[in-house]
């Protein structure tokens, strides 16, 4: 298996983290009715790391987990919880049942995911720069923006009202931010409207004059000022970041393309 640049890593690694999440859940981690890892269930023996009854982990299905050693103690602790919970009657067994699914659906996705990950063709640095020629004022300018985080949207949405009518951008950013820039005004500096785009932010922020709207991301809500820009300096940086969308854009691509394969043989049905 070729290599892969490091920047592509989190691509490819989004949905363990998911998949990590809920295993790490008692429910999970003790599956029922057999709560464990058995030989019966998997076929393997040896050396044991952890047993409650029934429900056995092996040695060899600690590195199979990502488990450390230091795991086995918990692995056990929440094995003999989950058993509390069951005695107690806490369990709903149909969401046993639907989060065994969803872990076992993720686990699945993620492999493929490393798979496609792993043979697609990685965008050269050439690639990369016909990009960006072909999006200058994205790529290729950049603008001189300040931030402000904020975690409630009806205060986001106040202190906008108060940006556009005349209040100092800093100012506002030293007192309600929550960015780590807020000390020295929100201040982000000289970068291309294209890493923030590519950051997660709305794409009409790489293109910003004056102060943005208010944008809502799972990180909270933001307003961006742009108030000078000149032309790219660090070509190479933006090249990387760059490169590392174009493969994220190609492996979507591919991802889509399997589903649409799969779903002309499956029986599928979307409500919602």
């Amino acid at each position: 298996m070729r290599s892969v640049p490091r920047w592509v890593f989190p691509v490819a690694s989004a949905g363990v983290v998911a998949v990590t999440a809920l295993a790490a859940m008692p429910v999970l981690k003790a599956g029922f009715p057999s709560p464990g890892v058995s030989t019966e269930a998997s076929g393997v023996g040896g050396a044991v790391a952890a047993r409650v009854d029934d429900a056995v982990l092996y040695m060899e299905d600690l590195p199979l987990l990502g488990l450390d050693p230091g795991d086995v103690r918990e692995w056990s602790r929440d094995e003999l919880l989950a058993r509390a919970a069951l005695e107690a009657g806490l369990e709903n067994r149909r969401v046993s049942r639907l989060l065994q699914h969803r872990a076992r659906q993720v686990y699945l996705r993620d492999l493929l995911v490393d798979h496609l990950t792993a043979s697609l063709a990685v965008p050269t640095e050439q690639e990369a720069l016909a990009y960006m020629r072909s999006h200058p004022d994205e790529f290729l300018l950049e603008r001189h923006y300040y931030h402000i985080l904020m975690a409630d949207s009806a205060l986001a949405d106040s202190i906008h009202r108060r940006l556009t009518g005349g209040d100092n951008f800093q100012s506002v950013a030293r007192r309600v931010s929550l960015s780590q820039k807020a000390a020295i005004g929100g201040e982000i500096g000289f970068v291309t409207g294209g890493e923030l785009f590519i950051a997660g932010l709305p794409r009409d922020a790489a293109l910003l004059q004056g102060v943005s709207p208010v944008y809502a991301t799972p990180g909270g809500r933001h307003i961006l000022m742009a108030d000078d820009t000149r032309p790219l300096e660090d070509t190479a940086r933006v090249a990387a970041m760059v490169r590392g969308y174009l493969f994220d854009l190609r492996l979507q691509a591919a991802l889509d393309s399997v589903a649409s394969d799969v779903s002309m043989r499956s029986d599928c049905e979307v409500n919602l």
